[in-house]
């Protein structure tokens, strides 16, 4: 009998491992979530607020792409709409700090195939191939 697994907040790190901090296991596949995100208020806003006022923007720009997982472009715009506001706009610091700023966040997975959600534009599985330094070519896809 098959059961039906129910995949939410309170389990998801059961089923999904990010692929920063975890290695693959045997059988498992990659998958990619995308989103659009907002970049609210919190200590992680006030991280990139800081760096960008102490003149570290590609600092600021590799944490939103790195830790926040704001894909490229996206990770420069928010740092650059940031330094529009306190700079350009007149906005104090606090008013920023309260500001949402939306990106395209992605993250990557190793999982199950069949935990991947079907039929849902957030995401994907991606196909990895083994790569053959002699020919230059892409052979069949590796399981991991």
């Amino acid at each position: 009998m098959n059961e039906e697994i129910v995949i939410d907040k309170s389990n998801f790190a059961e089923y999904f491992f990010d692929v920063r901090s975890h290695a693959p296991k045997s059988g498992q596949i990659m998958a990619k979530f995308t989103a659009v995100a907002l970049f609210g208020s919190g200590d992680e806003k006030n991280d990139i607020v800081k760096l960008l006022l102490m003149d570290k923007a590609k600092q600021a720009a590799s944490v939103m792409n790195r830790i926040h997982l704001a894909k490229h472009p996206d990770c420069y715009r928010v740092c650059a709409e940031i330094c529009e506001d306190i700079f350009i706009h007149g906005m104090t610091v606090d008013e920023v700090r309260e500001k949402e700023y939306e990106f395209v966040l992605e993250a990557v997975y190793y999982t199950q195939r069949e935990y991947v959600p079907k039929d849902d534009v957030h995401w994907e599985t991606l196909d990895v191939l083994e790569y053959d330094q002699e020919s230059g070519d892409y052979k069949s896809k590796i399981e991991i």
